[in-house]
């Protein structure tokens, strides 16, 4: 367990307005010990050290049975998972470790331990399974197959420089936009202007705890253009929040005189019961602001 490291963490106060807003709605903004976050992240270390023996069981079967000469193999994730960095556990951001996910293939004429540094993305799995099978992409389908790295042919692999990735569920009080180009790596929220962007480099801070949006504002505007061209991120924002509002007082309607006490008993309400009424409130005043 002594091994097990602790993540630095920002005061609360001095804490970007969206992730503070994920820490309270995770129930993180009490004081931890280290021996409570040294557990948390072991238990992690734990889990993944568990699938790690599964998936090399499977592999020993296939080397066994005769069909890894004939199967291909990708190993990867929807999503990580925080262990705790940025005083958050679980999914929904776009800090490394919820975002940056495994990806192994192996095929059966390729199964050296090559490193591509290439940032990728989940929506290349679909093209490169198609080519696996050899099967036609569809024309007009995101996503660029990955066989090539394999040192295989592909009629699909014209590859962008970034990968895009968005978010718009719970746990986020804005729409969440990243855009990976190189070590740079952008994030913006809602329609750009009502918080300030991420801005990290991923060579010099991999714990992305020094924030360059003010230091390098020709990073940020350079990759804002960028990620503008490839959605209209503020455009998207304004849908998705006029769609959260008319879902949330279909249920908050729903509910009647229920509400009050439904809304301070969900997942976030070791961090909503600090402030019932004032926390309400704010709500109130989100629906009413327009849109």
């Amino acid at each position: 367990m002594s091994k097990v490291t602790v993540p630095q963490w920002k005061p609360l106060d001095e804490m970007h307005p969206v992730d503070y807003y994920e820490t309270a709605t995770k129930n993180c903004t009490s004081n931890f010990t280290e021996d409570e976050i040294r557990k948390i992240r072991a238990y992690y270390y734990g889990m993944c050290a568990e699938v790690d023996g599964m998936v090399g069981e499977l592999m020993e079967q296939l080397d066994s049975s005769g069909f890894s000469n004939s199967t291909y193999v990708v190993f990867t994730s929807d999503h990580g998972d925080l262990a705790m960095e940025h005083r958050q556990f679980y999914k929904m951001s776009m800090y490394e470790g919820s975002s940056h996910v495994p990806l192994v293939i192996t095929s059966p004429t390729h199964k050296h331990n090559n490193k591509v540094k290439q940032p990728v993305s989940l929506v290349d799995i679909f093209p490169t399974l198609m080519d696996m099978a050899g099967i036609p992409t569809p024309p007009g389908l995101n996503g660029s197959s990955l066989l090539p790295y394999l040192g295989m042919t592909s009629t699909n692999h014209e590859r962008p420089n970034w990968v895009l990735s968005q978010y718009h569920g719970c746990n986020v009080n804005l729409s969440t936009y990243m855009l990976r180009m190189g070590d740079w790596k952008y994030i913006a929220f809602g329609n750009g202007k009502q918080v300030p962007p991420h801005l990290f480099n991923l060579a010099e801070s991999s714990d992305e705890l020094y924030d360059y949006a003010v230091d390098r504002l020709d990073i940020v505007s350079m990759m804002d253009t960028k990620l503008k061209t490839v959605i209209n991120y503020p455009l998207v924002s304004q849908q998705v929040e006029m769609y959260n509002k008319q879902s949330f007082l279909e249920w908050k309607n729903s509910l009647g005189d229920k509400y009050s006490d439904t809304i301070a008993n969900l997942r976030w309400f070791m961090d909503f019961q600090k402030d019932v009424k004032g926390n309400e409130l704010k709500i109130q005043e989100w629906l009413d602001a327009q849109t």
